[in-house]
């Protein structure tokens, strides 16, 4: 197939079907009206807009969302605006029928879901530039900015990256996916241009990459000392002290960058299609079989705000990690999964689950007075001491060797850096290198069969055959 055919087939698949876009319409008008006669008579409440990928149109198939805005007076406390808009999101989600949920960012906004859209509605202070007071301030400016630049025929060309982002499993800014956003996928089709010159300059990018749409800064190098550290530097049009690139990590560019280049190499379709259903059973043993797998699985006391969760599962995650290498284990991947209500599991592939009964522990070289501390404390060492060049060496014996033992005890004892929320939830939780009793987990669960067909595949979408 060619490159125009491939391209033609997945504008079919990302463009919102008139359906979509008719219940779209009507659920935003719906939501409008109800968050006007909501904040009528509200102190501080100045006015309501809509937001996001809806206003601009560059939002794909199956992903519709309507964010729903509130503008209020800068004189409104930080502590004053939190409050009402959890009170006038819960009402108005309630009031289109669906079920509210507190979710956060760098403030706390409402979610529901309403005839399969998600609307969110979110509180910002109505500022000039640059006196932003909260993150949200930005995103009118964005949306007029995307408005402003971009031309009707570039929406299918937003759409198109963002499908192809997301078959390739790197579209997303929140903290579990480490992506590329909405806004940002926008910036980058208004900068290249269309989606066939995006891929093909990505499939070219060696980090650091900076793009400066509004030549805020003389020089690449001048953007890279405003922000060191950044694989991707995306300056945001509308705050030049700002990368809207900030969220995409290494990997999540890295793996865009190799997907534009096998895609450019051959085109398929297959890099727009969505996610594989969930596998059987039968396909992970096969995956499992002969694998070292240790896993923690719990479930917490109630429900948490998503990106909230997901930070403290990430952060809980490396700190095993450290844990387990630190115990003599070698560990090749981790992954961390969640219903975002109330299961949790952590995940780590090793070298093994089992330690040697003895290992090597090296002393002091003889000339220091330590060596006769040494040989005292090691003179019933189960081998040695033993000389070997200048050092003193012995074989220590383990009382406990397997992973699940030994980190449960570090776990326990408080020898692990957990996150403070989920210090009681990982106390009380399994701790297994059980193949069995994983995949009987993962059989009450698609989406957890899901993620450990992922995780015990080991590759991104765009590489699974």
């Amino acid at each position: 197939m060619s490159m125009e055919d491939v391209v033609e087939r997945a504008r079919r698949i990302v463009r919102p079907t008139r359906l979509e876009e008719r219940a779209l319409r009507r659920i935003v008008e719906k939501a409008l009206s109800a968050a006007r006669r909501e904040i009528s008579g509200v102190a501080g409440a100045l006015d309501v807009s809509l937001e996001g990928s809806a206003a601009k149109n560059t939002w794909i198939r199956g992903r519709a969302e309507a964010d729903i805005f509130i503008h209020f007076d800068p004189g409104i406390s930080r502590e004053e605006l939190e409050k009402i808009i959890v009170d006038l999101g819960s009402r108005i989600v309630e009031s289109l029928g669906g079920e509210p949920m507190i979710m956060y960012a760098d403030h706390p906004y409402v979610e529901g879901i309403v005839n399969g859209v998600t609307v969110d509605v979110v509180a910002c202070y109505r500022v000039e530039p640059p006196n932003w007071m909260s993150a949200t301030d930005r995103t009118p400016y964005h949306t007029r900015y995307v408005l402003s630049k971009l031309k009707p025929d570039q929406e299918d060309e937003v759409r198109l990256l963002k499908g192809f982002m997301k078959a390739c499993g790197v579209y997303g800014a929140e903290i579990k996916i480490e992506g590329f956003s909405g806004y940002l996928t926008e910036l980058l089709i208004l900068y290249y241009g269309d989606f066939l010159s995006a891929v093909r300059e990505i499939s070219c990018w060696k980090p650091p990459i900076v793009i400066d749409l509004e030549r805020y800064y003389e020089s690449e190098e001048r953007a890279l000392e405003a922000f060191p550290d950044s694989p991707l530097i995306v300056v945001d049009p509308v705050d030049r002290s700002r990368n809207a690139a900030a969220a995409v990590s290494l990997t999540r560019l890295s793996e865009l960058i190799l997907a534009s280049r096998i895609f450019l190499k051959k085109p398929s379709i297959r890099f727009f299609k969505p996610i594989d259903p969930a596998p059987r059973i039968k396909e992970l043993k096969g995956l499992i079989r002969d694998r070292s797998i240790l896993y923690v699985s719990f479930k917490l006391d109630s429900p948490r705000p998503r990106d909230v969760l997901w930070g403290e599962l990430k952060r809980s995650e490396q700190g095993i990690r450290r844990s387990l290498e630190s115990l003599g284990f070698t560990v090749y991947r981790s992954g961390s999964w969640t219903d975002e209500r109330r299961e949790c599991l952590m995940i780590f592939e090793l070298d093994g689950v089992e330690l040697p009964r003895h290992h090597l522990h090296k002393g002091p070289p003889v000339y220091l007075r330590s060596a006769d501390e040494f040989l005292e404390k090691w003179s019933r060492a189960a081998v040695g001491p033993w000389i070997e060049g200048d050092r003193l060496y012995v074989l220590r014996r383990r009382e406990e060797t397997a992973a699940h033992r030994l980190l449960r005890e570090r776990v326990r004892s408080g020898q692990v850096s957990i996150s403070k929320g989920l210090v009681e939830p990982i106390k009380r939780s399994r701790i297994s290198a059980d193949a069995r009793s994983l995949l009987k987990l993962a059989s009450r669960n698609d989406d957890l069969r899901r993620f450990l067909a992922e995780f015990l595949a080991a590759r991104p979408p765009f590489l699974r055959k």
